[in-house]
């Protein structure tokens, strides 16, 4: 079976994988005669990517390889056309890079919202480790704050209604009255 290769740059794409997209409707720009290229950049780091001319059309592709040792995150990107003397943005989005779970040691999926959770129910237990009980202290102005017991319990169902949050996000909701006819 063929890959399918998108027509608009993706979302997501994963870290050691073949990257790959195409662009089609750049026709003020043909490839013959302009160049795209895509600037990736986030706090941590930045990678460029200059795509190949496909007839008059433009079509990426990043070697496996190449993505391998790309920083796992969120990224801000630019799309533009060069030519000898103009350039021009084409268009712009947000990519996520992510990780390469063929090669990571670990791989730690939980979202803010359930590290927090786990840390503070460890916490209550008696549990918890160095590195959770660090997560519940905050350091403002060099000041530093532990949580008392209230305090964790009040966190927790602030974490707790988060959490469920997010394992309900795309559900139908349970409390909907549907009508039958």
């Amino acid at each position: 079976m063929a890959q399918t290769i998108p027509t608009t740059e993706p979302s997501s794409l994963r870290a050691g994988d073949t990257w790959q997209w195409r662009r089609e409707d750049l026709s003020d720009f043909p490839a013959s005669a302009w160049t795209l290229k895509y600037y990736f950049r986030n706090a941590a780091a930045k990678f460029d990517i200059t795509a190949a001319a496909d007839g008059d059309l433009y079509a990426v592709s990043v070697a496996k390889a190449t993505t391998a040792p790309r920083t796992v995150g969120k990224y801000d990107w630019i799309a533009v056309v060069e030519s000898a003397t103009e350039r021009f943005q084409v268009d712009s989005g947000r990519f996520e890079v992510l990780p390469n779970l063929a090669t990571d040691a670990v791989y730690d999926a939980r979202t803010f919202a359930r590290k927090m959770l786990d840390a503070i129910e460890a916490a209550l237990l008696g549990e918890a480790t160095a590195n959770q009980l660090n997560i519940l202290e905050a350091e403002f102005e060099n000041r530093r704050t532990k949580f008392d017991r209230a305090n964790l319990l009040t966190l927790r169902a602030h974490f707790r209604a988060e959490v469920r949050a997010e394992e309900n996000a795309g559900k139908p909701s349970r409390n909907r009255i549907l009508a039958v006819c």
